[in-house]
């Protein structure tokens, strides 16, 4: 959001009399503070008053009533929220002409400033949203307000002002001027008297919050579905629920600390209705041109193509979950031709080219993350090459399977850490006594799966006896904190690839056949596939 608190400060340091014009939001915005606590820190700042946008809601909701009370009125749009309004301007632009043309309270309420505080005021509008920042600069507003801030400004000028030696000026002391009873409007200027006067079953007077229930309520209107005399409109529930009114608090909790100061006692309270009748009036009148965007409308078939490229085969395969912000898929796709969006927004889209990613990129990995072996992916891609140039050139081609015997007694005796520093060590003695032409995989679990291309089955016999005594006389070093004398036996099955083997899969079958019958043979053996 664009920064309006430089032109703020300039206007503090110029030589003119600065007013706060604090929308009637501020006490839960700015809370923990209290009023006088406010009032102090305005003053700390520099402003030379403090004003609040009551009674221009006052004024406001009593000029509706004399709108309402006019024969003959057929449909008016009433709102003083600049979204809003800026809704029905672009998207109906043929109702524009149903806004009620009466200024914002805060319009109001400058405009009697001028009016009542002597000499060349400025006004610092302290607004609850951020729309109303550029509502302040509009054509038939200009030179009344100089300048626009949220109620996150403030209080970011507020805490930089403590650092800082106080300004010279001090504030109207408000704190002893009687409070206003407001007694006509209701949220933002709506009139009391209109809810009490009309019947709200009838659907005579509507009242609507955020876009969504708006835009179904214009569409209604524009079908004839409804036709309702007053519509009440603003974008949040009330501006108190507005974006820069403390954020952090719920709409309940920022009610309640309203509700509170305004029944703290002490404060006299003068009744609006006499009030205004003494006040000088002011101009309450303001127009609306329609200005319509004009949104681009894909074709069906573009619509799919979008759709296409977002993972979509057609309309069918949508899934609507609203992730992206938008209702539905199709909407969404929309949006994007528009350049509106993209498909980053697509929280499904998103999680499926991650997952796919994560199985490029898993696909890719071809060692054992706990022995640091080659893993079995590796061990088949590797095999599956060995056997096709058995097949070829009926080069030797040997496979030895190894089991760990009773592995789990290990696992029981050091834990899941020791038994995995067991196997590592396992893998590393048989690398280390192998060919490097030879290839050591761990192949599942405790088992090991050990390529040895160019080497006949009685070769290969012998090198399992070898590895299985040296793993018998073997004593490993395991994890820090465990015994370091842990002895095992493995098992071993040998088989070699040849007119009864050639393929990669008949050749792990006959390995594990023999593997399976060395170890119910009591262990510690290598066994050799026939053939």
């Amino acid at each position: 959001m664009r920064d309006d608190t430089p032109a703020v400060l300039d206007l503090l340091e110029s030589r003119r009399p600065v007013i706060a014009l604090l929308a009637t939001e501020f006490i839960a915005a700015l809370h923990p503070l209290t009023v006088p606590q406010i009032e102090r820190a305005v003053a700390a700042l520099g402003f030379y008053s403090v004003e609040t946008t009551l009674l221009g809601e006052e004024i406001v909701a009593q000029e509706y009533e004399r709108l309402y009370a006019r024969e003959g009125i057929l449909f008016a749009l009433r709102s003083t929220c600049p979204v809003a309004v800026d809704f029905v301007r672009k998207f109906y632009p043929a109702l524009t002409p149903a806004l009620a043309p009466i200024v914002p309270p805060y319009v109001a309420q400058a405009r009697l400033i001028k009016e009542v505080y002597p000499g060349d005021v400025a006004i610092v509008y302290v607004s609850p949203c951020f729309a109303r920042k550029d509502e302040v600069y509009e054509p038939q507003f200009e030179g009344l307000i100089d300048a626009a801030i949220d109620f996150i400004e403030l209080k970011k000028l507020i805490v930089e002002s403590e650092r800082r030696p106080a300004h010279g000026r001090t504030a109207e002391p408000a704190r002893h001027r009687p409070g206003i009873l407001k007694e006509l409007s209701l949220t933002d200027g709506f009139p009391r008297r209109t809810l009490l006067a009309r019947n709200m079953t009838d659907q005579d007077v509507i009242t609507v919050r955020g876009i969504d229930a708006l835009d179904r309520l214009m569409k209604a209107v524009v079908s004839g579905e409804t036709a309702p005399t007053i519509v009440d409109m603003l974008m949040c529930e009330g501006c108190i629920d507005g974006p820069a009114v403390n954020p952090g608090l719920s709409l309940f909790a920022k009610r309640n600390v309203e509700s509170v100061a305004r029944e703290m006692p002490g404060a006299t309270r003068v009744s609006t209705r006499a009030l205004l009748s003494v006040l000088p009036s002011v101009d309450l009148v303001r127009s609306f041109s329609p200005d319509a965007v004009k949104v681009p409308r894909p074709s069906n078939e573009q619509v799919a193509a979008v759709l296409a490229e977002g993972g979509f085969a057609s309309r069918s395969d949508v899934i609507d979950c609203g992730a992206c912000g938008y209702r539905t898929c199709v909407a969404h796709a929309e949006a994007i031709f528009r350049g509106d969006s993209t498909w980053a927004m697509c929280f499904p889209l998103q999680r499926r080219r991650l997952e796919r990613a994560e199985e490029a990129a898993e696909a890719c990995v071809t060692l054992d993350e706990t022995t640091g072996l080659w893993n079995r992916r590796a061990f088949t891609d590797r095999l599956e090459l060995e056997m096709d140039r058995h097949v070829r050139y009926r080069t030797p081609l040997c496979l030895l399977l190894v089991d760990v015997d009773h592995f789990s007694s290990v696992n029981d005796l050091l834990g899941e850490e020791g038994g995995d520093d067991v196997l590592a060590a396992l893998g590393k003695m048989f690398t280390q006594n192998l060919r490097t032409t030879d290839m050591v995989a761990r192949f599942r679990g405790d088992q090991f799966a050990i390529l040895l291309p160019g080497v006949p089955k009685t070769a290969a016999f012998a090198v399992a006896e070898k590895l299985r005594a040296m793993a018998r006389r073997a004593h490993f070093d395991v994890a820090e904190g465990y015994r370091t004398d842990v002895s095992l036996t493995v098992s071993i099955g040998v088989a070699s690839a040849g007119d009864a083997i050639s393929d990669p899969t008949a050749l792990i079958e006959a390995a594990d056949a023999v593997l399976r019958q060395a170890a119910r043979s009591g262990s510690d053996q290598v066994g050799l596939a026939p053939g």
